[in-house]
């Protein structure tokens, strides 16, 4: 219903679902075009302008089946008032009981239904009102008691505001959607405004006479967002996990939210818990439709088997990528042999049994620890039973179980009792060192929000070293 009030022109679309004991009508408000008698009987006839049409880049209009199939699937009675600039109202109306009886057939309703949004209509300039009532149970809202009836609601404008973001925030063409009488809010799934966000380079790939565009992102870790309100929000509906992968769009219109699209290496990738954070954006044009086998419900697309390879490709270099800032913590990855090795605590190395973690000889605290140690085979046997006694299956359980590692918030206490503890590390550091330095070097390789902890940490060296 929305796509063909965009293709309308309409800025706004209002919705209105109210529960009415158990009788809930759905009506959708459009203040676009509008249409002539003419083309409102065509739209109620079944295959208007099909797949082989020629549609404008704005028309998200797929089969000419849509209004008609959408209506009848959630309701028994589908009503069309619709006004063109400058005319009358003009109304049809499909009754599934009078197409049961008599075949195909749409009447005028006598006299118009009564609704707040039909009289609003009445006094605009053009527009479309779709009103559905005798809700049918496969709409998912006919039994449902009122609470319930609501929380299906906020899932709507969850929906509504992931599908049709880039129309709400107006990188389309701007349309304010609005449900009970308040807006919906646009999700971006690329976190595009977060600082830690990584936007790797955009490809431009020509297939069929025509060309689309595809661009990786990497989101921020878990560690980067302000608060676990935050970190749920960006994760989307149904959750971090469920949300990786390509999001597909026709005509900026979101189709796929999320998947894999069938593609992997030697077997077919899944949703991995270390690559839930890459997300890749793929613009089509509304001409690609049939390379990439767009279903009539308009939320299924499969890429064309030449392009599998590239795509491939380019998914396993956002894969990897995304698993670096899963592994690090939102630090970025550590390379071998770099200067930034020396700022890890933890290193990982392949071996024959799998990945061996160890830690990491010439981090700056380890090297004073060493340099300060009366018994450094003693420290060195110590720090090699840490290493092979590391939980990593336990580890990598409760993360999964968690949706992702999160970084405990320090209270108070927490954090005068670690600045105590770093306090006396800092005493193994070279005496030349500034209190700025000492601080760096102590902090570079702790995850979270360190704000109250340097702020500890800075008065208590400068207390302690002047």
């Amino acid at each position: 219903m929305i796509d063909n009030c965009i293709t309308a022109g309409a800025a706004s679309v209002e919705i209105d679902l109210k529960w009415d004991h158990d009788l809930p009508v759905a009506a959708i408000l459009d203040d676009g075009r509008g249409m002539d008698e003419q083309t409102l009987v065509d739209a109620m006839c079944l295959g208007g302008d099909g797949p082989d049409s020629e549609r404008a880049p704005e028309d998200l209009g797929r089969f000419g089946m849509g209004m008609k199939t959408a209506s009848l699937s959630q309701s028994r009675r589908l009503t069309v008032l619709t006004r063109p600039a400058g005319c009358a109202v003009h109304a049809l109306r499909l009754d599934v009981a009078v197409i049961a009886r008599d075949g195909w057939i749409a009447e005028i309703p006598d006299p118009l239904p009564e609704h707040v949004l039909a009289r609003k209509l009445a006094g605009s300039r053009s527009g479309t009102l779709i009103l559905w009532d005798q809700l049918d149970e496969l709409s998912g809202l006919k039994g449902l008691g009122k609470e319930a009836f609501y929380l299906r609601l906020e899932e709507i404008r969850a929906h509504l505001g992931m599908i049709f973001h880039r129309y709400i925030d107006g990188d389309a063409s701007r349309t304010s959607i609005v449900l009970n009488g308040r807006a919906i809010k646009a999700w971006d799934p690329f976190q595009a405004s977060h600082p830690a966000t990584q936007a790797m380079p955009s490809q431009r790939i020509r297939h069929a006479g025509t060309s689309f565009t595809i661009q990786p992102f990497v989101l921020p870790h878990r560690d980067r967002f302000e608060n676990e309100t935050a970190y749920d929000a960006a994760g989307g509906p149904g959750g971090w996990g469920a949300r990786q992968g390509f999001y597909v769009y026709r005509g900026k219109r979101l189709l796929v939210a999320g998947s894999w699209l069938g593609l992997g290496g030697s077997r077919t990738w899944t949703r991995d818990e270390s690559s839930r954070l890459a997300r890749i954006q793929v613009d089509l044009p509304t001409d690609m439709d049939r390379e990439w086998r767009i279903d009539v419900r308009k939320s299924q697309a499969r890429p064309p088997g030449a392009l599998r390879s590239r795509l491939t490709d380019i998914a396993a270099r956002s894969r990897e990528a995304a698993r670096e800032v899963f592994a690090f913590r939102g630090q970025g990855p550590r390379v071998r042999g770099s200067g930034s090795e020396a700022h890890a605590v933890w290193l990982a190395s392949a071996s024959r049994s799998g990945i061996l973690y160890r830690i990491n000889r010439d981090h700056p605290l380890i090297l004073a620890c060493r340099a300060a140690s009366e018994n450094l085979r003693s420290l060195d046997a110590t720090l090699s039973i840490i290493e092979r006694t590391v939980p990593v299956e336990r580890i990598w359980l409760n993360v999964s179980e968690s949706e992702g590692a999160a970084v405990p918030i320090l209270d108070t206490e927490e954090v005068s009792e670690l600045s105590d503890k770093l306090v006396e590390l800092g005493r193994l550091l070279p005496p030349g060192m500034s209190t700025d330095q000492r601080v760096e070097t102590l902090l570079r390789s702790l995850p979270g929000d360190l704000a109250a902890l340097r702020a500890s940490l800075k008065h208590k060296l400068e207390e302690t070293y002047g």
